[in-house]
């Protein structure tokens, strides 16, 4: 125990939040009540990725806190880099740095999930 706080305190902010997302995701099903306060911490350690935010919000809106989700989704929203379609695809070079702005953090979004987190946000 002792060790994994020491790792914790050497951490940089992005790495932490990505710690306490993949605690959320990892307590979703087997104790759905560490889902929220996890993601929370993501967020406040690093609020710049807009995944925390989106799952955040479809977790209020599944539990009928509605206004609340659609304020987290619309923050997510707004951190989202950039958008693109397979007719016209993102031109960056694939490293982790790439994985985990795109699938970890979600700062890049194809179109379609673009468009139906922004009719959840309404």
């Amino acid at each position: 125990m002792f060790y994994g706080l020491f790792l914790l305190s050497e951490m940089d902010a992005k790495l932490k939040g990505i710690l306490y997302y993949s605690m959320a995701h990892l307590h979703q099903f087997e104790r759905p009540d560490q889902y929220e306060p996890y993601l929370l911490k993501a967020i406040a350690e690093y609020p710049e990725f807009p995944r925390y935010h989106l799952n955040l919000g479809r977790y209020y809106i599944s539990n009928e806190n509605i206004e609340k989700g659609k304020l987290y989704i619309k923050e997510g929203l707004l951190r989202v880099k950039e958008c693109f379609n397979e007719a016209s695809p993102l031109e960056f070079e694939i490293s982790l740095y790439t994985f985990i702005d795109e699938e970890i953090g979600g700062l890049y979004m194809f179109d379609e999930f673009y468009k139906k987190y922004k009719e959840m946000s309404l």
